[in-house]
């Protein structure tokens, strides 16, 4: 059979000539030979106990005839069970979780008092990613690693993945700093205020270089040395500083306990919730409804963080003056 086109249930990716394919001898299901020796077993094997058997998705298109429209007053009749359509047939009775689309792992396999499937239904986004981490880290006894989203989006990153607290804490952590910097910014600003207005006024009706007097020339040589000096005299605390504090060490810590975090809060909801219920479809929705992301949150910490600074810094401008 050609499974060019067709999906790799490991990788997502469509199968195309010349791939190596492995077709699972159980339920049938093609994939790449690198997603299959990735887990040493087929990508579909959660599902063998069910009797799954892999369909070719584009063969169920071509033979699929119309339905006729019934009458909404007409009723099935009751000695003829309602014929499902072949997902809900292929589709698990206990329902495995939805988000171990993409995971190399078994739904069962531990990772250090979660399950598998338990941390595709909290982490849920990008669940196969965090998943692959999480066991490297469980091999490895490392409880720290890097987060690149948690690096560059600092603190949005931990209100999307409703980590509040933390969110929090570094979203009050930005807003201090933007207030520390603010008086070293300004009086930098202040001192190269006049060197910036003389040379607008030099080069204000001057289309290029070229027109410039020589006169011209020698001030604007001047206002360039007495912008260094300024530049050099405040480089030591106000750029490198800055910079450091208020950018690069906020953020470098936020990306190596971003995935830490993520990993304690979903320890502790998977616990509470079992401790709450032996009933696992509630367990189950209790670990997704606690998980996830949230789309509003970070928005709202980008307002307050975009506008907080300049809203209290004027509060303090006029009860001072």
């Amino acid at each position: 059979m050609n499974y060019s086109g067709k999906i790799c249930d490991g990788c997502r990716e469509p199968l195309e000539n010349g791939d190596d394919i492995v077709v699972c001898p159980v339920c049938g299901t093609p994939q790449h030979r690198s997603c299959y020796e990735k887990n040493h077993k087929c990508v579909n094997e959660y599902l063998h106990p069910t009797g799954f058997v892999w369909t070719d998705p584009d063969e169920g298109k071509k033979k699929s005839e119309p339905v006729s429209v019934q009458n909404e007053t007409t009723q099935p009749a009751q000695d003829q069970p309602e014929k499902q359509p072949s997902f809900v047939q292929a589709t698990p009775q206990n329902m495995e979780s939805v988000f171990m689309r993409g995971v190399l792992y078994d739904p069962k396999d531990d990772m250090g008092k979660v399950r598998v499937s338990e941390a595709a239904d909290f982490i849920q986004n990008s669940s196969p990613r965090y998943i692959h981490k999480y066991m490297k880290q469980k091999k490895s006894g490392r409880k720290l690693s890097w987060n690149w989203a948690a690096f560059f989006f600092s603190p949005f990153w931990f209100f999307y993945r409703k980590l509040y607290k933390a969110g929090a804490i570094f979203l009050t952590i930005s807003v201090v700093l933007s207030l520390i910097n603010f008086p070293w910014e300004q009086r930098f600003i202040e001192q190269t205020a006049p060197l910036t207005s003389q040379l607008s006024e030099i080069v204000a009706d001057k289309s290029s270089a070229d027109s410039l007097t020589a006169e011209e020339k020698e001030k604007i040589k001047t206002i360039s040395e007495q912008f260094m000096e300024i530049v050099e005299k405040n480089n030591n605390y106000l750029f490198i500083v800055s910079a450091l504090i208020r950018i690069i060490l906020p953020q470098v810590t936020a990306a190596l306990l971003a995935n830490y975090l993520l990993k304690r809060k979903m320890l502790r909801v998977v616990n509470l919730a079992h401790s709450a219920t032996d009933d696992p479809e509630l367990v189950k929705y209790t670990i997704m409804r606690n998980g996830g992301v949230s789309i509003i949150m970070p928005i709202i910490a980008l307002t307050i963080n975009a506008y907080l600074p300049d809203l209290l810094l004027n509060i303090a401008y006029k009860i001072n003056f």
